[in-house]
C-alpha cells in the first residue's frame, strides 16, 4: 500500500510539473531590436504601431489589431469613396483606428493616438518632446505649423505619401498619426 501511495504522490507531482510547463510563458523577441535613431522615415519599418509589445502595420487586415484593443469601442461607418464598401472607424480611449475595405477586408489606413501606451516603432508615445521625435526620426521633416510630417521622401507636395504626423504642444507630443492614405496623387 505505502509503494501505491508513493507512485500515486509522484504521478500527481509530474502531472503538476506538466501542466506548469504547458502554461503559456510571455514571448520574447529572438532577434535584437533594429536602431533607427536619426535613420531616414522608411514605409517598411515605421507605417505601423506597436500596441502592448506587438508591431500591428498599415495596410493588412485590422481583425488583429482591432482584437488586441477588445470590444470597448465606439463604431462609425461611411461608404468608401475611393472603395466598394464601407470605411470604418474603431474609437478606444486613446486611440482610433480607421480602416477601408479592401478585398472583404477591413484594412487599416490610419492609427490615430491621443492617450495611452501606443509607440510608434521607434519607441515614441504621447508626452514626448519634440526633441526626442527629432532625435528618433531625424531632420527630414516638413512642419505646416500643426503638424511635424515624416515621409520617405520628405516632400510635401507629395500629399498620397504614406506619413507619421506629430502635432505638439508646448514641444510635448499630443496627438500623433500613422497613415497610408488611399488616395493618389
Amino acid at each position: 500500500m505505502k509503494t501505491f501511495v508513493k507512485l500515486t504522490a509522484l504521478l500527481l507531482a509530474l502531472v503538476f510539473i506538466a501542466a506548469l510547463a504547458a502554461c503559456k510563458t510571455e514571448e520574447k523577441p529572438t532577434e535584437e531590436p533594429v536602431d533607427m535613431t536619426g535613420k531616414p522615415f522608411s514605409n517598411d519599418f515605421d507605417m505601423a504601431l506597436v500596441i502592448g509589445g506587438k508591431t500591428y502595420p498599415v495596410r493588412v487586415d485590422s481583425k488583429e489589431v482591432l482584437e488586441a484593443l477588445g470590444s470597448d469601442y465606439k463604431y462609425a461607418e461611411t461608404i468608401s469613396c475611393v472603395y466598394e464598401g464601407y470605411d470604418k472607424t474603431f474609437t478606444y480611449e486613446g486611440i482610433v483606428v480607421s480602416t477601408v475595405p479592401v478585398d472583404d477586408k477591413d484594412v487599416i489606413e490610419m492609427f490615430s493616438v491621443t492617450g495611452g501606451d501606443y509607440k510608434t516603432t521607434r519607441g515614441i508615445g504621447i508626452g514626448a518632446s519634440r526633441e526626442e521625435v527629432v532625435k528618433a526620426y531625424g531632420e527630414n521633416f516638413f512642419d505646416d505649423g500643426w503638424y511635424v510630417t515624416y515621409t520617405e521622401s520628405g516632400d510635401p507636395e507629395k500629399i498620397s505619401e504614406m506619413r507619421i504626423q506629430f502635432r505638439f504642444v508646448d514641444d510635448v507630443l499630443t496627438e500623433f498619426y500613422v497613415y497610408s492614405p488611399s488616395y493618389s496623387d
